[in-house]
Formats: C-alpha cells, structure tokens, sequence
C-alpha cells in the first residue's frame, strides 16, 4: 500500500501528466487551424501562386521575320 505522501506525489504527476497533454492537444489544435487557414490562403490566391510568366511581342519573340531593308538605289 501507498502512504499518504507517495499517494499525493502520484496525484500530483498525475495532474501534471494530464495538464501537459491538454496543452500538447491546445497546441497540436493551433497548429492545425493556423496551417488549414495557410492553405484555405493559398487556394484562395491560387492564381497568384502560378509562376511568373511575361507577356511579349511577336518582335521580341522573332517569331516573324525582320523586315526587308530598302535595296540602295543606283545612280
């Protein structure tokens, strides 16, 4: 059998145990709601997250060929 003293210091680890996994769940909890608002964010700028892309023109791109210069006239 216990006595009285080693009955408490049980009691008091038990409690101990006990309000550290409450704060270990209240943690785990924030955690948990701070990274599904991070995602709910990102899916809700989910264009902003595609990658950079710039738009150009077609003379930039050469994707034409450059224009023809004049031939030099003769005298």
């Amino acid at each position: 059998m216990m006595t009285p003293d080693e009955k408490a210091a049980v009691d008091a680890a038990n409690e101990a145990a006990l309000a550290a996994a409450k704060r270990h769940r209240a943690q785990s909890a924030q955690k948990e709601r701070i990274q599904r608002e991070l995602d709910e964010a990102l899916a809700a700028s989910f264009p902003a997250s595609d990658p950079v892309s710039i738009v150009t023109s077609q003379d930039e791109e050469a994707w034409r060929e450059p224009p023809r210069q004049a031939e030099p006239k003769e005298p």
